[in-house]
């Protein structure tokens, strides 16, 4: 954002979080899913309402978005880096990207560097005006913003960002999502930059290998060069916290063996929802679980981390934990699982340096 800089200046990097952004155009998630905008008077930003906004309800809350708020980010950034925080992958797409001008000022205050996205979130959740854009169109469109700069700027975008969904678990992926998916492989072995690719409920493990094959396999993108976020979130059932609850005999635990199959393609995953406190999304133990698992199974080459989070009330500056959470609960952890502090390392300093590099 300020500039290019070394694999190595990278430093300790958390790769997922959302700055100066507004997440107003995920309300059209919540509504497509049937979750109603809750009443005004909760929507405030003040202290009573703060775990409410927490618990996923921020994006029904024009007071919580960060965008335009240059000293709110600064701060949190600052947080940041008094944990050890070097570096901050922000994968807004447009439409939530907010101005990155403002974010680069934000960068410059708090002396953390940060890497923006280009890119298009999914087919019912981007703005209007792309809407029935091709290909061609979107290729155009991210390769400009990657080697000239966005919105005018000269600030260019280090890593491209694409979504993909399915209305349900036997949906097909969406023609709308995978022309996006395709033009970003395009910039990307063009320019060399990273592919990010979200995936979230109602997917299922089977989506997310169809999305990549069409990367690597169609597109022949180096495996290398793609990051699945969000992987963490596949570690149980979306419906296992009902389920669990309903019999005494249910047995709650976490899967790995559809997060496995993604890393065994050779790409990188990210666990990227930690300290969430949304219903639907495995709590922190389920990831440590897992985590643990993958890094003895030697997967923590493969793995980045991160906190995903999205507004105000997630933020230090308003009692929340921001982007400071991983580093204080994942090292005790492993610590005390008898691992070594070189996978940590890898997950949130070797790994983001290697795909970020370009």
């Amino acid at each position: 954002m300020r500039g290019d800089i070394a694999p190595e200046e990278l430093g300790m990097t958390s790769m997922h979080e959302h700055l100066n952004a507004d997440m107003e155009i995920l309300t059209r998630v919540a509504k497509q899913f049937g979750f109603p905008p809750p009443p005004a008077e909760m929507l405030t930003l003040e202290n009573h309402n703060l775990a409410f906004l927490r618990s996923g309800a921020a994006i029904f809350s024009e007071a919580s978005m960060t965008a335009g708020d240059i000293d709110f980010t600064a701060a949190e950034l600052g947080f940041f880096r008094a944990v050890g925080g070097r570096s901050i992958v922000d994968p807004s797409p447009i439409g939530i990207r907010g101005d990155v001008t403002q974010l680069r000022e934000a960068s410059r205050q708090a002396d953390v560097h940060v890497v923006c996205a280009t890119g298009l979130y999914t087919a019912a959740n981007r703005p209007d005006e792309y809407a029935g854009w091709t290909e061609e169109q979107q290729h155009e469109l991210f390769l400009r913003d990657v080697t000239e700069g966005i919105d005018g700027s000269d600030v260019r975008a280090g890593i491209l960002k694409c979504a993909l969904s399915a209305v349900s678990a036997d949906a097909p992926l969406d023609e709308v999502e995978l022309a996006t998916l395709r033009a970003c492989a395009r910039v990307s072995q063009e320019t060399g930059v990273s592919v990010h690719v979200h995936s979230a409920f109602p997917m299922t493990g089977d989506h997310v290998l169809r999305g990549l094959s069409l990367l690597v396999d169609e597109m022949s993108l180096e495996p290398g060069r793609v990051v699945m976020m969000h992987m963490d979130s596949f570690l149980r059932p979306w419906d296992s916290r009902s389920r669990y609850i309903d019999s005494l005999d249910a047995v709650k635990s976490v899967d790995v063996t559809g997060v496995q199959r993604v890393l065994d393609r050779g790409v990188t995953v990210g666990f990227d929802s930690w300290g969430s406190n949304v219903d639907l999304l495995p709590q922190d133990d389920d990831r440590l679980k897992a985590l643990l698992h993958l890094v003895r199974s030697g997967y923590d080459g493969q793995i980045v981390l991160g906190h995903d989070v999205t507004q105000k009330p997630q933020g230090v500056s308003y009692g929340g934990t921001g982007f400071t959470w991983f580093p204080a609960l994942i090292p005790p952890v492993l610590a005390q699982a008898g691992v070594g502090e070189d996978a940590y390392r890898r997950m949130t300093t070797d790994n983001p340096a290697r795909v970020l590099a370009h």
